[in-house]
């Protein structure tokens, strides 16, 4: 075949396009190079992200258990401060408003349940401060929680489980942490330790247990750790060294655990401590002179250990001190004169010892006192005439001593409390209980200084009794007229009950027993209405009782006084059926077990004691192994 002609110039040129075609020229006027120059100004177009914590916040809620749900019920509509508890970060600078984030979560009190709603809370990127206490919430701590936290308050929940060592690395931008009041248990790891920008640190009331970790923060020289509360929980072991190297602390709170061991001899190093509580532990040792280092202290907590020896002398150092307690330990010696130098002590708590002698004269300086308990040592001599002139005592307790002599007619005009000017708290119906001492520790708003403050609860008292007090009830013992509590028993008082006790309008319990009182029981008694428990048993008291039902409502209060009868005019074939009493009762408790009609007859009482020691001996001598027990000789070696 014959091949084609080549192409022609004309087919060789390119056709023009549409656009080269249909192109027109636009004239660039003044106003369109403005508009051009506005919108590269602008850039490219931003839209707005979706807000994350709102779906966060609706995800937490779901995961509570739906009886949770009516107290978030403002959790509704676009994210904002109406939300209950919710408070925001204020919104940033820009040219498209970012969505609200969330700054503080505070949902404490409102009774919230279920699951610690951990991963929705790990969404709340920004969240600064988070205060779940006081709810019901439940499982195990999480390490997801979020970084950027700085206050954390998950105290009075129902966490259980361990605290896992992660917990402290998740969260380093924290200052508190409180997880009090929970479950919580297991040992904590040797590697616990927390960034030094910790301020407080609460995991009372729990049940941790091991060790005490050696290293509670990461570096305690640059430490600005102020409070250390782990009470009340089972931890053991000796005290580490290394928490007397935090120097930053001002509260150091590890009473009611299994500690054992010396108190550290670095303790000294804290300088600025005002609060210590290492009481109801299994210290021992002595009562290190390297206290007096602390001489800020306020409050010193060390009853219920095992500690021994005699007080020290260099305590005269804490001139600070307002709180003393080393009660119920191995205490021996005088109270040194020294002592005096205390003369902020408001409370001081040295029962259950064995400390001797006779109250020093360091003990008149303390002007300040409000409670004073000697209660059970081994001090003797007469009781000073200055012992009822401290102006603001409320609570007096020298029982279980060795005194002697009269008790003081001087100086019950003193304190304001016990006269009527000032008001304890009330006696519980039934009785008296010991005084009680409440603490309270927190890190003010600027994370710089502890705030303490102790609250004494006890019913205006004296208690003098179980010692070898003799003469008669002074008059102005019994004109003040605010006492409430008043115990004299197991002396050897004598005379008569005096009259005045119909003054003391606030009295709830009084208890004169054991003594060697005579004449007839004063009518005032019977008229007291404000008393809720009396015993004046086993003194010599005699006559008719009054005629008022006033004394019935105590059964047994006067077992132990034959000479007393029923009422005027009865003779001694008509004495009052008498209860049941316990032996001592000096702290005021008396026996309400009584019959049917609310008396026990003495000899009915009597019959039923003697039938129950010889049915029980009949008993015993029934068994042939017993007869042989109680029959075997006796070997008696010179």
């Amino acid at each position: 075949p014959v091949p084609p002609p080549p192409p022609t110039p004309a087919a060789l040129k390119p056709r023009k396009t549409l656009a080269t075609t249909n192109r027109t020229t636009m004239p660039a006027t003044p106003l369109v190079l403005a508009l051009l120059l506005l919108l590269l100004a602008a850039g490219p177009r931003r839209v707005a992200p979706a807000s994350t914590d709102r779906a966060a916040l609706l995800a937490f809620r779901a995961s509570l258990s739906p009886p949770s749900h009516a107290a978030l019920s403002s959790w509704h509509g676009p994210l904002s401060a109406s939300w209950l508890g919710v408070s925001l970060h204020p919104p940033a600078a820009a040219a498209v408003a970012a969505p609200p984030s969330v700054a503080a979560l505070a949902l404490q009190g409102l009774n919230l349940s279920g699951p610690l709603p951990a991963p929705s809370l790990a969404l709340l990127r920004r969240l600064r401060e988070l205060d779940l206490s006081a709810n019901a919430l439940s499982g195990e701590l999480p390490c997801s929680l979020p970084r950027s936290l700085v206050n954390l308050d998950l105290s009075r929940n129902a966490l259980s489980g361990a605290i896992p060592t992660c917990f402290p690395a998740s969260l380093p931008a924290l200052r508190t942490l409180n997880l009090s009041s929970n479950s919580l248990g297991f040992p904590l790891s040797p590697w616990f330790s927390f960034s030094s920008r910790l301020v407080a640190l609460d995991f009372s009331s729990n049940a941790l247990c091991g060790a005490v970790p050696p290293r509670i923060v990461a570096d305690p020289d640059a430490s600005s750790l102020l409070l250390l509360d782990l009470s009340h929980n089972r931890f053991s072991g000796e005290i580490p060294a290394g928490i007397t190297a935090i120097r930053s602390l001002q509260g150091l709170f590890l009473a009611d655990n299994q500690l054992s061991g010396e108190i550290p001899a670095g303790i000294g190093n804290l300088t600025y401590l005002q609060a210590l509580d290492l009481s109801h532990n299994r210290l021992s040792g002595l009562v290190p002179a390297g206290l007096a280092g602390c001489f800020q202290l306020l409050y010193l907590r060390l009853g219920g250990n095992q500690l021994s020896g005699a007080l020290r002398p260099e305590l005269d150092a804490l001139d600070s001190l307002k709180v003393l307690d080393l009660s119920n330990n191995r205490i021996s010696g005088e109270i040194p004169l020294p002592l005096a130098g205390c003369r902020s002590l408001e409370v001081v708590i040295l029962l259950g010892n064995e400390i001797t002698g006779e109250l020093s004269g360091a003990v008149a300086k303390w002007q300040s006192l409000r409670s004073l308990s000697l209660a059970d040592n081994q001090l003797s001599g007469q009781l000073p005439d200055w012992m009822f002139s401290f102006p603001v005592l409320q609570w007096l307790d020298l029982s279980g001593n060795r005194f002697e002599g009269f008790i003081p007619d001087g100086g019950f005009n003193a304190s304001s409390v016990l006269n009527g000017a000032g008001g304890g708290q009330g006696i519980p119906s039934g009785g008296m209980i010991s005084p009680q001492l409440f603490v309270s520790a927190s890190v003010d708003s600027t994370g710089q200084q502890l705030e303490l403050g102790y609250d004494l609860r006890a019913a205006p008292g004296i208690d003098l009794s179980t010692n070898l007090l003799h003469g008669e009830i002074p008059e102005g013992l019994v004109a003040m007229k605010g006492l409430e509590y008043l115990n004299l028993s197991c002396n050897y008082l004598a005379g008569q009950i005096p009259a005045g006790l119909g003054g003391m309008g606030r009295l709830r319990t009084l208890d004169f027993s054991h003594n060697g009182l005579s004449g007839e029981v004063p009518p005032v008694i019977a008229a007291m209405t404000e008393l809720e428990a009396l015993n004046l048993s086993y003194n010599s008291l005699s006559g008719p009782l009054p005629t008022t039902d006033g004394l019935r409502k105590f059964p047994g209060a006067l077992a132990g006084n034959p000479g007393i009868c029923g009422g005027e005019g009865c003779t001694m074939d008509a004495t009052m059926p008498e209860g049941k009493i316990s032996g001592n009762n000096r702290h005021g408790w008396l026996s309400d077990w009584h019959g049917e009609n609310g008396w026990v007859s003495l000899g009915a009482f009597s019959i039923s004691t003697m039938t129950s020691f010889f049915v029980s001996l009949a008993t015993l001598l029934c068994s042939p192994k017993a007869r042989n027990f109680v029959f075997q000789p006796v070997r008696i070696e010179y």
